[in-house]
């Protein structure tokens, strides 16, 4: 814990001149349209614990799951990944393109990844998926649609979102640019016999976003972060309080 929380301040204290950051969702995919040289950083948190259960802090107490996704634009718009997730320890590589359409971004991403299923038995496979975004309507909304296919469970992936937002009204927020509302819904398009879960994933919350940070704040009914695992359900309709902090270099 004491790593993660170093990790968290030095990326804060990283020099702020920097561009502006593409409109992230909570758990989806966003087309990923950065200049050559170009990088960024997601750290994702769900905890285990049920928001209800006041006694463990909104069950902060219980652990959780967390995600890192770092990546790196070797030419305009077309960007190499490496990410690791806690869950099964899983490490992943992949190689997206992006273009901004201006009427719509749309990105393709290829990920491979190995999962430790214990006692070193690892398992390898991969994932594709293509990820759409609108611009920001009437200046104050936009829609994410992620489709795909994981090779692992031999599903098809599905999940959309929508972000409101607008200028900073909150005078007291001096460090934010704009405001979101985000929500976002995972419906088991295929589902796979022995693994699917009962209840489609969603996931709401709010971001606060600067010229090159993104801070949001949800909830969501599953500890899943991202849309492979968000698309094969979750067997709670609890909801678990997470974070994402996401930074552009």
């Amino acid at each position: 814990m004491k790593k993660q929380l170093l990790l968290i301040a030095a990326i804060a204290l990283l020099d702020k001149g920097l561009m502006a950051f593409e409109a992230g969702q909570l758990s989806l995919d966003t087309p990923n349209v950065l200049n050559k040289s170009e990088g960024s950083l997601a750290i994702r948190h769900r905890f285990f614990g049920e928001m209800s259960d006041y006694d463990k802090f909104l069950g902060t107490d219980d652990g959780g799951n967390m995600h890192f996704i770092l990546k790196y634009a070797i030419l305009d718009n077309l960007v190499i990944g490496v990410d690791h997730t806690r869950d099964e320890s899983a490490y992943g590589a992949g190689v997206e393109y992006s273009h901004d359409f201006k009427w719509i971004k749309a990105g393709a991403r290829v990920n491979g990844f190995r999962l430790n299923k214990g006692l070193d038995v690892y398992d390898y496979s991969y994932q594709a998926i293509v990820s759409l975004q609108t611009p920001n309507y009437f200046e104050h909304i936009n829609f994410t649609a992620n489709t795909g296919y994981d090779a692992y469970y031999q599903h098809y992936i599905a999940g959309f979102g929508v972000d409101v937002n607008a200028e900073n009204f909150l005078s007291f927020l001096t460090f934010t640019e704009r405001l979101s509302l985000l929500a976002e819904y995972y419906p088991q398009v295929d589902k796979v016999t022995g693994i699917s879960q009962e209840y489609d994933a969603y996931a709401f919350g709010i971001k606060y976003q600067t010229y090159g940070h993104h801070f949001e704040i949800m909830a969501t009914n599953s500890t899943n972060m991202d849309p492979r695992t968000m698309s094969l359900g979750t067997n709670s309709d609890k909801l678990h309080l997470g974070f994402n902090i996401n930074r552009k270099f």
